[in-house]
């Protein structure tokens, strides 16, 4: 393989070439590596030279370029520790965590309590209205919550990263 041909383009020729070939080892573990190079042009990069999944894009293509490399070349040991740290960063990657703990309980007992405050009230007066509007009031307040103070690990890394990132990747 040519050092300055484009990794995709690398990866495209190569897959081209084992399909004319199929039952070649030695294709195969090309085809591996140059996924391997162009799964690693293609993640975000700091300052400080770390490689690391900064969109879901990129996520996506790790865990199918992960995938790909332990089935084109499992015997490979470099290759396949490369894909199985690849696949656990990944994993771990999706995760969901619980940013701003604090404030996100604090809201949340909040929109609790209001809205079982509201629908006692409405019960207590047989204002059903009250009721139904205290419920679903309530109801989307929690989700707000949610989805305002829960994400994946990968999205709080990369989120803290940004400030130092010099490439994007894809």
């Amino acid at each position: 393989m040519n050092p300055d041909e484009d990794p995709a383009k690398a990866v495209e020729r190569l897959h081209q070439e084992l399909l004319a070939q199929p039952d070649s080892s030695e294709l195969r573990a090309q085809l591996a590596w140059a996924i391997r190079r162009m799964t690693e042009a293609s993640l975000a990069v700091t300052i400080y030279e770390v490689r690391l999944i900064a969109s879901e894009q990129q996520r996506a293509m790790c865990r199918e370029a992960a995938e790909r490399i332990l089935e084109l070349a499992p015997w490979d040991d470099e290759l396949r520790t490369f894909a199985d740290g690849l696949a656990a960063e990944v994993e771990s990657g999706g995760r969901w965590v619980w940013q701003s703990r604090p404030t996100a309980i604090a809201l949340a007992v909040c929109a609790v309590v209001v809205g079982l405050g509201l629908v006692v009230t409405g019960g207590l007066t047989g204002d059903v209205v009250l009721v139904v509007v205290a419920g679903v009031l309530s109801s989307a307040a929690l989700a707000g919550i949610v989805l305002a103070f829960r994400r994946q690990s990968w999205q709080i890394a990369a989120r803290a990263a940004a400030p130092v990132i010099q490439y994007a990747g894809i």
